[in-house]
């Protein structure tokens, strides 16, 4: 969905990289089985990593199996044999990009509009088939969105609320129909993952937002782009939320040797955080990184 949620492939070994790739692949795959082809296009490394988490706290044992895709037809992948949670991720990941088009739909104009028209179009099926599954969660992920739409609407100078909001939507799908102990878990990191997400896709999108004049909590809690001073500031928030969600991992009962935990470790203290810093500093950033060594 919006691809902030990112592996640092240097920081990881060669089976925990196959190991990710594969239940990447497993995913695409159950997409198509669970909400049609067409829903593969919505694939993201935001819902992989909701799926990594839901399976190392259920206590998941993934089966995997070579096999060739549509993609790369002649070549044999490992892949991830189909299992609850990436059945339910692949649920997830329909409801998600269809509320999404329905958001785009009302927000955009021209080309664009139309684009986010033909998009829900074809993820109408999907999203049927996810509902049909979730009909209490597709209602509740509903109701905390048009409560998002509300409070963006009113146009205040504040990044907290609706960012918190956001929070509470991570929340529910990270932990929809788990175990009442182990949702808890899951909604901690869930939360703490939809506020860094949010202020992060606000972050990149304040040059198209100035332009159009489209909501952007950061620029009205700022007036106008952030100074050096005031990125700093949202750097530091933004790896608050990580700190916070690393600390909810740290209650996932899990090997530290297992390739999973190594995944969910490399993407929380070093992918996500250099994603943040690259859209936050840009090119600056490189700057910043040869000034620290």
């Amino acid at each position: 969905m919006f691809g902030y949620v990112k592996i640092e492939r240097a920081e990881l070994r060669v089976r925990e990289y196959e190991y990710y790739r594969a239940a990447y692949c497993g995913l695409c795959r159950s997409m198509g089985k669970c909400t049609g082809q067409c829903s593969r296009l919505t694939l993201s490394y935001d819902i992989a990593f909701l799926t990594q988490v839901r399976m190392a706290l259920v206590g998941t044992v993934p089966q995997f199996k070579k096999r060739r895709c549509l993609v790369h037809p002649f070549r044999v992948r490992m892949m991830m044999e189909p299992n609850a949670e990436l059945s339910f991720a692949a649920d997830v990941s329909a409801l998600l990009a269809y509320e999404k088009c329905c958001d785009d739909v009302a927000d955009k104009r021209g080309f664009g509009k139309l684009a986010a028209v033909a998009k829900k179009l074809l993820l109408r099926s999907a999203y049927c088939r996810a509902r049909k599954r979730h009909p209490a969660l597709a209602a509740q992920l509903r109701e905390k969105l048009a409560a998002l739409t509300v409070l963006e609407g009113q146009r205040r100078a504040t990044v907290d609320e609706p960012a918190a909001i956001f929070g509470e939507i991570l929340a529910l799908l990270f932990g929809g129909e788990l175990p009442r102990e182990t949702a808890r878990i899951a909604e901690a990191l869930g939360a703490k993952i939809g506020r860094f997400i949010y202020i992060l896709d606000a972050i990149d999108d304040m040059d198209r937002d100035e332009k159009t004049g489209n909501f952007n909590p950061v620029l009205l809690l700022f007036g106008a782009k952030p100074t050096s001073e005031q990125k700093q500031m949202l750097e530091e928030a933004l790896l608050s939320c990580l700190d916070d969600a690393a600390k909810a991992l740290d209650l996932v009962g899990q090997s530290s040797s297992s390739p999973s935990r190594a995944i969910l470790e490399n993407i929380l203290y070093l992918g996500m955080p250099a994603v943040a810093k690259r859209i936050i500093w840009g090119k600056a950033a490189c700057h910043k990184e040869e000034a620290s060594e």
